[in-house]
């Protein structure tokens, strides 16, 4: 896989004075490790080393990125964590543990990259669906901006916000 530019990684050191900030031209290759040439950087500005993994759904993890880009994809397909397993030659609890570090690292990033919000009006969308077993069809709209997931009721409604 493709490694991301150094100036588009930042100091992970909250008391570093470039914290967060990428592009500073702070950060060197200290070492190359491991079967996907993992790098370990070092920040000028102070004493941190740190992998470029660190905040990422990767870190602290021996599962190559090509076995966990292929095991989230038969997830997402629908395949059982068994399987997964078996397509993927990995272990259950791996599979099993994956999607869950990958969902908190989305969870971090999207609390972080979205706040503040103010919508002016709030539509259900429209989508056709079955509900139980009487058959009775629900109407919800498709999005239209930013989609925001929740039960209401036990009944999966897609609401979606409009800013004007």
């Amino acid at each position: 896989m493709q490694r991301p530019d150094l100036d588009t990684l930042a100091c992970v050191n909250t008391d570093c004075q470039h914290y967060g900030r990428p592009g500073q031209g702070n950060l060197t290759i200290r070492k190359v490790y491991g079967q996907d040439s993992i790098r370990l950087l070092r920040c000028g500005r102070c004493p941190e080393e740190f992998s470029e993994r660190r905040n990422t759904a990767m870190f602290n993890t021996k599962v190559s990125e090509a076995k966990a880009e292929a095991i989230i994809d038969h997830l997402d397909e629908g395949c059982s964590i068994r399987a997964t397993s078996r397509l993927t030659k990995a272990s259950k609890t791996t599979v099993a543990r994956l999607p869950k570090t990958s969902g908190r690292h989305a969870q971090r990033f999207h609390d972080q990259e979205v706040h503040d919000l103010r919508p002016r009006a709030i539509q259900f969308d429209e989508q056709w669906s079955l509900v139980k077993k009487n058959k009775r069809t629900v109407v919800l709209r498709k999005p239209i901006k930013q989609v925001i997931f929740g039960i209401i009721r036990r009944l999966p409604l897609t609401v979606s916000l409009s800013y004007h």
